[in-house]
């Protein structure tokens, strides 16, 4: 249940619905978030709004770890299939990466992270998660799974910025506000309300990119694919 809004929570934008393919839902990533981070939330709001971010300074989690925003949080999803390969891309959207405390605090307005789902046989063969300008891979064998769908948590990379890693042993059970695995309402390609697509892909959020984007896509793909697979990013 959530509790009375505050200020903090009062221009959270409202969630787009979930509307994703049997593919892209299939193997949707389970989420988790650290709590000396942001949760995600929504990029774009049901009536157009993008997300304006928000400015650093404070805590690191401060003003976006609300369970109003995880509520309101969207994961946005891509395809691409080709020489017995799927690749699924499924993207985050955080509204700051802040490293450091207080006013002088280092990071970015906007935060971008990704997760790329590989399947053959209509089973997963590899996971793929965005660390900074690169993704980590493993092996399915590797990935700790809630059902069908890989664990993925959301943390702070040491001294460094935020990025996605794996889930281990020592993340269960979850630790987000509803203390359990999280699956944010999945918008697949192809499941945007009318417009509202072509407006998030133009959006501007700065140095932090939706790598759904077209000219972003196959190039994206190719540094998160596992080496030695038949799958061409850019078929």
């Amino acid at each position: 249940m959530v509790g009375q809004a505050t200020a903090a929570q009062a221009s959270v934008l409202t969630a787009l619905p979930q509307n994703a393919d049997g593919l892209e839902q299939t193997f949707s990533p389970a989420y988790d978030y650290d709590g000396d981070g942001c949760y995600a939330t929504a990029a774009i709001g049901t009536d157009g709004t993008i997300n304006p971010g928000l400015k650093l300074g404070g805590d690191v989690n401060g003003h976006c770890h609300d369970l109003a925003q995880l509520n309101n949080s969207n994961t946005y999803s891509r395809e691409k299939c080709n020489n017995d390969w799927c690749a699924v891309m499924y993207a985050s959207y955080f509204e700051k990466d802040q490293v450091t405390l207080g006013p002088a605090a280092i990071g970015h307005t906007h935060d971008w992270e990704h997760v790329v789902v590989w399947i053959k046989d209509n089973t997963v063969q590899y996971v793929s998660v965005s660390q900074h300008s690169s993704y980590q891979v493993s092996a399915a064998s590797g990935v700790r799974f809630d059902g069908t769908h890989p664990k993925i948590v959301y943390h702070k990379d040491g001294i460094g910025s935020h990025d996605f890693r794996f889930a281990n042993t020592n993340d269960e059970p979850a630790e987000n506000a509803t203390g359990n695995w999280f699956y944010p309402r999945l918008v697949g390609w192809n499941g945007y309300p009318a417009g509202l697509k072509d407006k998030l892909l133009a959006a501007d959020f700065g140095s932090a990119t939706l790598k759904i984007r077209d000219v972003d896509f196959n190039y994206a793909l190719s540094i998160a694919k596992p080496s030695g697979i038949s799958f061409d990013p850019n078929a």
